[in-house]
């Protein structure tokens, strides 16, 4: 089964190319990191949140703003033109 499961995966590998996201902002603060990800969105970027900050306080730690890896040129550039 485990062989087989192995087998499986190689094949979707193969088969299903999924996108390799990036993370192309960081910040503590999430109405930030939510306003870029609403430009992005507007811009058609598809945005992934990916947030690692702490449960318990949410003192520690990062939320991160991913993009595809072929979009992060344009991603970058509209996080810069935010930000004059």
């Amino acid at each position: 089964m485990k062989n087989l499961l192995q087998k499986w995966t190689i094949l979707r590998t193969k088969l299903v190319k999924e996108p390799k996201w990036v993370a192309v902002y960081q910040s503590t603060d999430e109405y930030i990191v939510r306003i870029y990800k609403m430009k992005l969105e507007a811009y058609e970027i598809p945005v992934s949140i990916f947030d690692q900050r702490d449960s318990s306080y949410n003192a520690f730690g990062y939320i991160y703003l991913n993009v595809r890896a072929e979009d992060v040129d344009e991603a970058l550039k509209l996080i810069e033109e935010t930000n004059e």
